[in-house]
């Protein structure tokens, strides 16, 4: 089990200690530019290859000009003058051939796991199942009021499997 309010490993630490050489399927409802610049930093020179599907990205009706607030939000003043080296380092990340992102459209994605595929030793597969979005809050780097708790399983197991073919099934979908 995964949480973020016990000594349990957390999600973030899951993925850093765990992921050699191999692909990387993730699904989320929701991103962070912190959390996927920390994915990429701690995997990107070991991954073959990302898939990525990502709920609400398209969002039209946001603001055009979201002016940050630093006395009212949750971001440090630090934090915002990082921004916007960060998200340069993650376009950058993005860019790769070998990362894929998709959206399910018009549907909202809801669901969060990652599945890592080990290409050299099928014990050192894993997935991770639950309430994490691809935050910095879901995945642990953040404290957060929210409680997240996921299953976490290693090796070549139905679960696994099971777990593949869905992604397989929904990354195929022409949404």
């Amino acid at each position: 089990i995964l949480d973020n309010e016990n000594s349990n490993k957390k999600v973030y630490e899951w993925l850093r200690d765990y992921t050699s050489e191999g692909n990387l399927d993730a699904i989320t409802g929701y991103f962070t530019i912190g959390a996927l610049g920390y994915l990429s930093q701690k995997t990107n020179e070991k991954i073959n290859k990302y898939r990525f599907i990502l709920g609400d990205i398209v969002n039209t009706e946001q603001q055009k000009n979201y002016t940050i607030n630093l006395l009212n939000e949750d971001i440090s003043i630090e934090a915002s003058l990082k921004l916007k080296s960060l998200a340069r380092e993650v376009v950058s990340f993005l860019k790769q051939n070998k990362v894929e992102v998709k959206t399910l459209e018009p549907n909202f994605c809801h669901a969060k796991a990652y599945i890592y595929n080990d290409k050299k030793d099928e014990r050192l597969k894993y997935f991770i199942s639950g309430s994490s979005n691809l935050t910095e809050a879901g995945i642990g780097l953040k404290q957060t009021n929210n409680v997240e708790l996921n299953i976490a399983k290693t090796g070549d197991s139905n679960q696994f499997r099971a777990l593949v073919k869905w992604f397989d099934e929904l990354w195929n979908k022409p949404q």
